[in-house]
């Protein structure tokens, strides 16, 4: 009971800490060797090749603007509120068939709804971290000129990534979503972006 109090409070510091967080320049995920992508991944790739056997030589960053932040908020919220909360007791991921789902349901769903609005696929990254309770849990990461923001289920707004009380493990490569690649302890600091 007392860490669920106190998971509560971590996450309600949290609800006024997004956008606001990243005004000006933000910090992105440093990222560090190939890992082993998790088993539930593996297994959404066997069944959705299309979405994993793409590869980028470049790593887009997306310049956030207005727009582009109306549609991160838009889509946490609309996911959020379309998906219902169900444990998975397998680990399967994949898309919402019958509007419940878990984190993993979340993540993707919400990526697949970020690229049908134009946003690129090596700028969208599923990230496996554990919570705050020792728990692993997936989430979505937008990489953006002001940092790299997170969708999660767990939280209404969009927040920094480093405004989470998680512990990160791992994340998809921008080079290709096949790839998994560890996560390092030190933030990669963004220099200001230019207007463009």
């Amino acid at each position: 009971m007392k860490a669920r109090f106190l998971t509560v409070l971590s996450l309600l510091g949290l609800m006024t800490s997004g956008f606001a967080a990243g005004a000006n320049a933000g910090t992105m995920i440093a990222t560090g060797d190939a890992v082993i992508p998790p088993v539930g991944f593996i297994g959404f790739c066997v069944h959705h090749s299309r979405e994993c056997l793409v590869s980028s030589a470049k790593h887009d960053v997306v310049v956030l603007t207005d727009k582009r932040r109306d549609q991160l908020e838009r889509v946490q919220a609309d996911v959020n509120w379309d998906i219902k909360p169900r444990v998975n007791p397998a680990h399967t991921w994949n898309y919402a068939s019958d509007g419940y789902g878990d984190c993993n349901t979340y993540a993707l769903t919400k990526r697949k709804k970020l690229i049908a609005l134009g946003w690129p696929e090596d700028a969208l990254l599923l990230a496996a971290v554990y919570d705050e309770l020792g728990e692993g849990h997936l989430v979505l990461v937008a990489r953006t000129t002001k940092g790299d923001f997170v969708l999660d289920n767990r939280l209404a707004p969009v927040v920094m990534w480093n405004k989470l009380p998680y512990r990160w493990v791992s994340m998809q490569s921008q080079i290709s979503p096949a790839r998994w690649v560890s996560v390092v302890d030190q933030p990669v600091m963004m220099a200001k972006a230019a207007n463009r």
